[in-house]
């Protein structure tokens, strides 16, 4: 009996530590999520102001959140975030896969069928100093699958679209400091 006990607490302490990397292999697939952080050499209001003109052109419709932040005394500083609505990037059934997988790894549905897809960004705004704001961007892809699930799926994005909208911004600005 006592040789038993012991395979038994072999095996709960496997368990336990299989357990264990699995969670951690489950934090280490949501951090590979692109996030595009940059400190850049410009005023709250330039930046922001960029970053509200280039998801427009973007056309994403009006944003879920558009939300700025006073400062709470003189010498604080201004803080943003804006989550845009989903900016639709493709649909109908023959085109929207290849379309998407440009822009990450869509989820494994054996015989789906992607009838749309989008993108949401999501970027924080933060001023740290005098001429100096720090952006930090997102975007999470989703679409939906009509034959199988039914449903939304949402999934990591590979960066393209969150490079091509900072270099949008960053472009932004630097014509606005150039006037």
């Amino acid at each position: 009996m006592h040789m038993y006990m012991k395979r038994i607490v072999a095996l709960v302490a496997i368990w336990v530590s299989l357990g264990a990397s699995s969670s951690a292999l489950s934090q280490d697939a949501a951090s590979d999520a692109v996030v595009i952080r940059d400190t850049i050499s410009a005023p709250f209001g330039t930046v922001w102001s960029a970053m509200e003109e280039s998801m427009a052109e973007m056309s994403c419709g009006k944003a879920q959140t558009n939300k700025i932040t006073d400062p709470e005394d003189e010498l604080g500083f201004y803080k943003g975030m804006y989550i845009s609505d989903f900016c639709i990037l493709a649909t109908g059934e023959d085109t929207t896969r290849d379309h998407m997988e440009q822009y990450g790894k869509l989820p494994m549905i054996r015989g789906g069928i992607w009838i749309t897809g989008r993108v949401q960004f999501k970027v924080n705004v933060r001023e740290i100093g005098v001429r100096q704001t720090v952006l930090i961007l997102r975007a999470e892809l989703s679409g939906f699958e009509q034959f199988i699930t039914n449903a939304v799926h949402f999934w990591t994005s590979n960066g393209v679209l969150e490079r091509r909208m900072h270099e949008a911004i960053l472009a932004k600005i630097a014509a606005k400091q150039n006037n």
